[in-house]
């Protein structure tokens, strides 16, 4: 929590609980991890809150029982904390029961995020979360936000050529979901281009590779040579007519400083997924509507 306040310290966001993270306790956050995830009644993630004002829970579905979802729904209720009701495509349970327990609540302080997580096919789940949607909508209308997320960033890299384009399938998955929901108040999400780490890579090894995320798609920039240099890839990037030329955030800056071979800039496969990702994150949340020069929370220095 210290960490995420260096990150947000005046800002209100929402919190879950991590479901992959499967490391061993040896430091004390790890003993006060498990000791949140284990409580089978879930009052210890309910009071959680109570020493952190900005932040905002999102209701602990995966391992809860039927009492300890509306325990939690009470405790932030009598709390006034406005909750997200997390559902996962690989829970491996049904949802209706969970659904008509949250939407009965006397109030509207609650959203839906529909999780429809990673998959090669992500369209392939579009009539699991629609059934969820409707379900929603049938018992409070258009009244509760419903955030649509997942993933569909390629786990293999051997069959794509330098620059082919890859679609964002969350976006087609999303308007999909959209022309067949016109009441719903749906709400665009996702992984960020990223995966879980239980699906590791494939079972190849990745090559050195810089990606490049536009509205829709990302480009494939993954070297082929025994000995590549992101600088090269770095040029590549940049000939690309998808290129925001004029954009100036940290990913465009790591991308210019590495073509020019700048020892700061991206040397490593995580700096280059790390740099993909705040590109994407800027590209999504900045979708229809895309201007080089947008307003930032630093202040502005000549």
């Amino acid at each position: 929590m210290d960490r995420i306040h260096e990150v947000y310290p005046d800002r209100p966001y929402f919190l879950d609980i991590d479901p992959f993270y499967d490391k061993e306790a040896k430091r004390p956050a790890q003993h006060d991890y498990y000791a949140l995830i284990e409580d089978e009644t879930k009052q210890s993630w309910v009071e959680f809150f109570d020493e952190y004002p900005n932040a905002f829970p999102c209701i602990q579905v995966n391992r809860a029982d039927s009492a300890a979802i509306q325990n939690q729904i009470d405790g932030f209720t009598a709390r006034e904390k406005i909750f997200l009701v997390r559902l996962d495509h690989g829970n491996g349970r049904g949802f209706s029961d969970v659904i008509h327990t949250v939407c009965n609540v006397g109030h509207s302080n609650f959203g839906f995020v529909l999780d429809a997580g990673w998959s090669r096919d992500l369209l392939s789940r579009t009539n699991w979360i629609d059934g969820l949607v409707k379900q929603i909508v049938d018992l409070r209308g258009d009244d509760i936000p419903i955030i649509v997320t997942g993933s569909s960033f390629p786990d293999s890299f051997t069959e794509y050529s330098l620059g082919d384009e890859v679609e964002v399938a969350e976006r087609l998955l999303f308007s999909q979901l959209q022309r067949a929901n016109n009441r719903a108040r749906l709400i665009y999400g996702d992984w960020a281009s990223s995966r879980s780490p239980s699906e590791g890579g494939g079972g190849a090894v990745i090559p050195p590779g810089i990606d490049l995320a536009t509205e829709r798609s990302w480009e494939i920039y993954r070297s082929e040579d025994d000995a590549p240099e992101f600088s090269d890839l770095a040029q590549e990037v940049m000939a690309s007519p998808n290129y925001p030329t004029g954009l100036a955030i940290w990913a465009t800056y790591m991308i210019a400083s590495t073509a020019l071979g700048d020892p700061n800039g991206i040397t490593t496969l995580r700096r280059a997924t790390a740099v993909r990702i705040n590109m994407h994150l800027y590209r999504q949340l900045n979708f229809g509507r895309f201007e080089p020069a947008p307003d930032t929370d630093d202040d502005y220095q000549e």
